[in-house]
């Protein structure tokens, strides 16, 4: 893997690890106890998770890669 591939991957480790502890948990935390409680939190937090993996893999992925 190239430097700017382990940039992007510390990088985006990061934002993961940032953005469940802001959100109040872990990912797979807030996917499946949040939501089989119907907990709000829950829901923006794994909306915002699976758009962020989207908007990473469609549109900044091929732009690098």
């Amino acid at each position: 893997m190239s430097v700017k591939g382990w940039i992007m991957l510390a990088g985006g480790g990061f934002l993961v690890g940032f953005g469940s502890r802001y959100a109040g948990g872990c990912t797979s935390g807030h996917a499946i106890t949040g939501l089989s409680e119907l907990q709000w939190p829950s829901l923006i937090a794994v909306t915002g998770f699976f758009a962020g993996g989207l908007i990473m893999t469609h549109l900044f992925f091929p732009l690098f890669f």
